[in-house]
């Protein structure tokens, strides 16, 4: 279930002075609050879409939304505005700022990932697994492992699995898998991986 929906918050407080309450007819001061609204997923705010002024009388404590009194009182709230602006928080905006930083993380997670797998091409050992897409196959992929190295030469077992999708590579690499064997030279293997455009990822334990 998804839970989403709009809430609103106190951003200010603030008092205008010298009002006519429209309950009790007093000369009066008034507090008012602005209330900043957003909306949220998860109760995570995510980005504001505006505010509300309520304004309360210091003697009935009758409220009122301010956009609804008399022109006097709404002027008064614009100098009051115009001298102190409202500011719209920061946390108002917690949902975006997360995302933001998750596609930031998984960029540099990335970026990591790629230097970790042109150090491994460079100085290939037993063990390390070569991602690829199946080149008959768009859009399939499977991994060969290393499994012994020779003075010229890198041998190994390529996987009997396919999967169509990236991020689902793990499932296939039970150790079972590994069965078609296959050999490179060590300079076939080294143009291969030099920018990672056949094999786009090399993991080591």
């Amino acid at each position: 279930m998804i839970f989403y929906g709009t809430n609103s918050s106190k951003i200010k407080k603030g008092q205008l002075r010298n009002i006519t309450c429209p309950n009790c007819s007093n000369d009066v001061s008034m507090n008012y609050t602005v209330f900043g609204k957003y909306f949220h997923l998860y109760w995570i705010p995510f980005f504001p879409y505006g505010k509300v002024n309520v304004a309360e009388c210091n003697t009935c404590k009758a409220t009122y939304d301010i956009k609804n009194l008399d022109q006097k009182i709404n002027a008064k709230f614009k100098i009051e505005q115009d001298r102190n602006p409202t500011k719209t928080p920061f946390k108002h905006f917690s949902g975006i700022g997360i995302i933001a930083l998750i596609i930031v993380g998984g960029i540099l997670y990335d970026k990591l990932e790629e230097n970790d797998s042109l150090d491994y091409a460079k100085n290939p050992k037993i063990g390390d697994v070569y991602y690829f897409e199946l080149p008959e196959m768009k859009g399939h992929y499977s991994t060969l492992k290393i499994t012994k190295i020779t003075k010229d030469s890198i041998l190994g077992l390529e996987n009997n699995m396919e999967i169509g999708s990236k991020s689902d590579m793990d499932k296939i690499l039970d150790e079972k898998n590994y069965v078609y064997p296959f050999s490179y030279s060590k300079e076939e293997l080294k143009d291969l991986t030099k920018d990672l455009s056949v094999f786009f990822k090399i993991t080591r334990d």
